[in-house]
C-alpha cells in the first residue's frame, strides 16, 4: 500500500467516525427531547409557577440586600478603598491602580448622582460619615448585588429550561453572604 492509499484510507475511517458521532448526537438530542416532554411542569408549561418563583426570589433579594443598609453609619472595610477611588473619579484626579476600573467608576457614578462631593477622606474603617452623602454609593452597589439573584435564575433557566435548577441557582446566590 502506497502513502497516498494510506492517507485516503485514514480519511475514510475518520469520516465514518465523524458520521457515527453525528448520528449519536442526533439520537441523544431525541432522548433529551423525550426527557423534556416527560416533565412538562418543570419545562416552562406552568408559566404562573415560573413567575411566582421569580417574583419571590426578586422580593427576597431586595429585602435581604437592602435591610438596614444605612447601618453602620461609619466606613466599613472595603469602603475605605472604593470610596477613596470613587472620590478620585468624581474629582477627576489622576491615580494609578492595578485593578480594572469599572467597579470603582460605577461607585463614583452612584456617588456623583446622589450628591456626594468627594471631600470625605476615607482614611480608615470606623471613621464616622457624619453629614457625608454616602448612601448613594451603598444603594448602587446593593442594587447591583440584588440584581445577581434574578440574573442567575434567568441564566440557568435559559441554559437548562429546568425550573428546579434555576430556582436552586437563584437561592444559592440569594443566600450567599460572602
Amino acid at each position: 500500500m502506497t502513502e497516498d492509499e494510506k492517507i485516503v484510507t485514514s480519511e475514510k475511517e475518520s469520516t465514518s467516525e465523524d458520521e457515527e458521532s453525528i448520528l449519536e448526537d442526533k439520537d441523544n438530542s431525541v432522548d433529551r427531547k423525550e426527557n423534556i416532554d416527560a416533565f412538562p411542569e418543570f419545562r416552562g408549561n406552568d408559566l404562573r409557577l415560573w413567575w411566582y418563583i421569580f417574583g419571590i426570589l426578586v422580593a427576597l433579594a431586595i429585602a435581604t440586600r437592602f435591610y438596614q443598609l444605612s447601618q453602620p453609619d461609619h466606613v466599613c472595610w472595603d469602603e475605605t478603598h472604593f470610596g477613596k477611588f470613587a472620590g478620585y473619579y468624581i474629582n477627576r484626579t489622576f491615580f494609578f491602580d492595578v485593578h480594572p476600573p469599572l467597579g470603582k467608576m460605577l461607585i463614583g457614578l452612584y456617588g456623583y448622582l446622589s450628591g456626594y462631593d468627594a471631600t470625605f477622606p476615607f482614611e480608615k474603617p470606623g471613621d464616622r460619615y457624619n453629614d457625608t452623602h454616602y448612601m448613594g454609593m451603598r444603594v448602587g452597589c446593593t442594587a447591583m448585588g440584588a440584581f445577581l439573584v434574578p440574573f442567575s435564575y434567568l441564566t440557568v433557566w435559559e441554559m437548562t429550561h429546568s425550573l428546579p435548577a434555576a430556582t436552586l441557582a437563584g437561592v444559592l446566590i440569594l443566600l450567599d453572604h460572602g
